[in-house]
Protein backbone atom coordinates (compact mmCIF):
# COMPACT_ATOMS: atom_id res chain seq x y z
CA UNK A 1 0.00 0.00 0.00
CA UNK A 2 1.52 3.64 -0.87
CA UNK A 3 1.39 6.16 1.90
CA UNK A 4 1.38 9.82 1.56
CA UNK A 5 2.92 11.82 3.41
CA UNK A 6 2.42 15.69 3.37
CA UNK A 7 5.38 18.02 4.42
CA UNK A 8 5.05 22.00 4.82
CA UNK A 9 8.05 23.73 2.60
CA UNK A 10 8.17 27.14 2.02
CA UNK A 11 7.19 28.57 -1.56
CA UNK A 12 11.12 29.12 -2.04
CA UNK A 13 11.55 25.56 -1.37
CA UNK A 14 8.66 24.78 -4.08
CA UNK A 15 10.53 26.82 -6.66
CA UNK A 16 13.89 25.56 -6.23
CA UNK A 17 12.59 22.47 -6.09
CA UNK A 18 10.92 22.94 -9.82
CA UNK A 19 14.15 24.80 -11.20
CA UNK A 20 15.91 21.39 -10.14
CA UNK A 21 13.38 19.17 -12.24
CA UNK A 22 13.41 21.34 -15.22
CA UNK A 23 16.72 20.95 -15.33
CA UNK A 24 17.17 17.26 -14.73
CA UNK A 25 14.34 17.29 -17.33
CA UNK A 26 16.68 19.43 -19.53
CA UNK A 27 19.49 17.21 -19.38
CA UNK A 28 17.73 14.28 -19.87
CA UNK A 29 16.41 15.52 -23.04
CA UNK A 30 19.93 16.12 -24.45
CA UNK A 31 21.17 12.81 -23.41
CA UNK A 32 17.89 11.45 -25.09
CA UNK A 33 18.54 13.38 -28.55
CA UNK A 34 22.28 12.67 -28.40
CA UNK A 35 20.94 8.80 -28.61
CA UNK A 36 18.37 9.05 -31.39
CA UNK A 37 21.72 10.92 -33.35
CA UNK A 38 23.48 7.93 -32.43
CA UNK A 39 23.46 5.21 -35.53
CA UNK A 40 23.51 2.99 -32.71
CA UNK A 41 19.93 2.23 -30.85
CA UNK A 42 19.64 -0.70 -28.91
CA UNK A 43 15.83 -2.37 -29.88
CA UNK A 44 13.34 -3.25 -26.19
CA UNK A 45 10.89 -5.87 -26.37
CA UNK A 46 7.52 -4.85 -24.81
CA UNK A 47 8.56 -6.80 -21.89
CA UNK A 48 11.84 -5.08 -21.76
CA UNK A 49 10.67 -1.80 -22.54
CA UNK A 50 7.46 -1.90 -19.92
CA UNK A 51 10.22 -2.85 -16.82
CA UNK A 52 12.44 -0.11 -17.57
CA UNK A 53 9.68 2.48 -17.43
CA UNK A 54 8.12 0.76 -14.51
CA UNK A 55 4.54 0.72 -16.20
CA UNK A 56 2.33 -2.71 -17.20
CA UNK A 57 2.26 -4.17 -20.76
CA UNK A 58 -1.30 -3.08 -20.91
CA UNK A 59 -0.07 0.87 -20.25
CA UNK A 60 2.47 0.08 -23.19
CA UNK A 61 0.03 -0.71 -25.69
CA UNK A 62 -2.12 2.00 -24.90
CA UNK A 63 0.80 4.04 -25.24
CA UNK A 64 1.69 2.59 -28.58
CA UNK A 65 -2.12 2.59 -29.77
CA UNK A 66 -2.50 6.19 -28.86
CA UNK A 67 0.61 7.43 -31.13
CA UNK A 68 2.73 8.78 -28.08
CA UNK A 69 5.39 5.64 -28.94
CA UNK A 70 6.28 4.44 -31.71
CA UNK A 71 6.74 0.80 -32.27
CA UNK A 72 8.54 -1.81 -35.05
CA UNK A 73 7.71 -4.92 -36.19
CA UNK A 74 10.21 -7.60 -36.82
CA UNK A 75 8.80 -11.00 -38.21
CA UNK A 76 6.12 -11.49 -35.29
CA UNK A 77 7.75 -9.56 -32.55
CA UNK A 78 6.87 -5.67 -31.44
CA UNK A 79 10.24 -3.99 -30.79
CA UNK A 80 10.77 -0.56 -29.73
CA UNK A 81 13.77 1.68 -30.80
CA UNK A 82 15.35 3.01 -27.04
CA UNK A 83 16.29 6.36 -27.70
CA UNK A 84 13.22 7.33 -29.37
CA UNK A 85 11.18 5.97 -26.74
CA UNK A 86 13.56 8.06 -24.41
CA UNK A 87 13.34 11.34 -26.74
CA UNK A 88 9.53 10.75 -27.25
CA UNK A 89 8.68 10.86 -23.46
CA UNK A 90 10.87 14.16 -22.48
CA UNK A 91 9.27 15.81 -25.87
CA UNK A 92 5.72 14.90 -24.08
CA UNK A 93 7.25 16.08 -20.37
CA UNK A 94 8.12 19.89 -22.27
CA UNK A 95 5.20 20.47 -24.20
CA UNK A 96 2.81 19.32 -21.51
CA UNK A 97 4.80 22.37 -19.12
CA UNK A 98 5.58 24.97 -21.70
CA UNK A 99 5.20 28.32 -20.08
CA UNK A 100 2.34 30.17 -21.64
CA UNK A 101 1.49 27.66 -24.15
CA UNK A 102 -2.20 25.84 -23.79
CA UNK A 103 -2.57 24.47 -19.76
CA UNK A 104 -5.11 22.48 -20.45
CA UNK A 105 -3.61 19.80 -23.29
Amino acid sequence: MKQIILESITIEELRQLIVETFKELHSFKEVAQKLTEDKECKFLSRKELAKLLKISLPTLHEWTKDGLLKSYRIGNRILFKECEVLLALTERNFTKFQRGGNHGA
